[in-house]
């Protein structure tokens, strides 16, 4: 018991001494009094068990000579501490005698992989075996990345819920679907907004050729827009439609997405267990996860188009700044 010596019960505070009856917490190597331990029938830092709490001495004692080959034994029942000798549960952590740590040290360095794998196991077994007909663990592979956000919405929805919000779909919108890939929702949506942009495109135009007027860069107006009051008022009404539209993929995209989750695997799990290991992998990569190759895509067509109509601009026969329109 020298290695507890001069640090204090967790629970009465006294400093253990020589010949003091110390008993030490399987799960954490805790040491305590015998019997401030039964009088708290439990650990004194049971609380941290879950954060996978150790218990540290206060100073670093001397331990006992152990020859280099002794490594401890372990079966089935019982493990036995490579420092003392003293034979302990098998599923303990720590010596109940010495408080040395039980086990061969991991000199596994984790990879992100065994991260991800890892996350995915504790979030499958925190949600259950079933979130409409596919298991938890099978959500966490097809969904890959922000399995903390998404897997404790599916299992809401699995209980009923009709509903949740999603922040990044209503900022984001169909550039959002496309990288979740949800390809045909994000088209319709794409489509959708595009046209009903059209009114507010044609009204900036106006306002730039104007502005171009007003800085001498133009001579007079190059495209002129008919019925712009009318066209005022379907800009106003095409935007608040844009902005519900953004509201509702809020509000549904993750019941959505969880729909498409649930659907994908249904369908293709007897395939599924025909093919072998690297063909379920690469399924998963295909259908599952994110991708932001469209998104970037559309992002640079739409820089695309406004160089070509500011190209327009400046190869105009009205645009009085020659030097640049040689530039373009």
């Amino acid at each position: 018991m020298q290695s507890f010596y001069g640090s204090p019960c967790p629970y009465c505070g006294k400093t253990f001494a020589e010949g003091d009856d110390i008993v030490v917490c399987p799960e954490c190597g805790t040491p305590h009094h015998r019997e401030c331990y039964k009088e708290n029938s439990a650990c004194a830092n049971e609380a941290k068990h879950s954060e996978n709490y150790e218990w540290k001495a206060a100073f670093a004692p001397a331990k006992p000579h152990v020859h280099e080959h002794h490594t401890p034994e372990t079966s089935s029942e019982m493990t036995v501490c490579p420092t003392c000798g003293n034979e302990n549960p098998a599923d303990s952590r720590f010596c109940l005698s010495c408080g040395s740590r039980l086990g061969h040290a991991d000199t596994h360095t984790p990879s992100e992989e065994d991260f991800r794998r890892e996350r995915q196991r504790m979030y499958s077994e925190a949600f259950g075996d079933s979130l409409n007909g596919i298991s938890a663990k099978e959500a966490a592979i097809f969904v890959r990345s922000n399995i903390e956000y998404f897997l404790p919405r599916f299992a809401a929805f699995s209980k009923g819920a009709k509903f949740d919000t999603n922040f990044s779909a209503f900022i984001f919108s169909y550039l959002y679907l496309f990288y979740r890939k949800m390809y045909g929702l994000g088209i319709m949506v794409f489509i959708a907004t595009s046209i009903l942009n059209i009114p507010t495109l044609l009204l900036d135009l106006v306002t730039i050729q104007e502005q171009y007027v007003e800085m001498g860069l133009l001579s007079q107006i190059i495209w002129e827009i008919p019925h712009q009051d009318a066209l005022t008022i379907y800009a106003i009404i095409a935007n608040l439609l844009v902005w519900m539209m953004r509201i509702a993929l809020m509000m549904f995209f993750n019941r959505l997405y969880f729909a498409k989750v649930t659907n994908t695997i249904k369908s293709e799990r007897e395939s599924l267990a025909k093919k072998s290991e690297t063909e379920i992998k690469r399924f998963f990569e295909k259908k599952g996860g994110t991708s932001l190759v469209l998104p970037l895509i559309l992002i640079a067509l739409t820089f695309v188009a406004s160089f070509v109509l500011a190209g327009f601009i400046v190869t105009s026969e009205f645009f009085i700044m020659p030097e640049m329109a040689g530039i373009i």
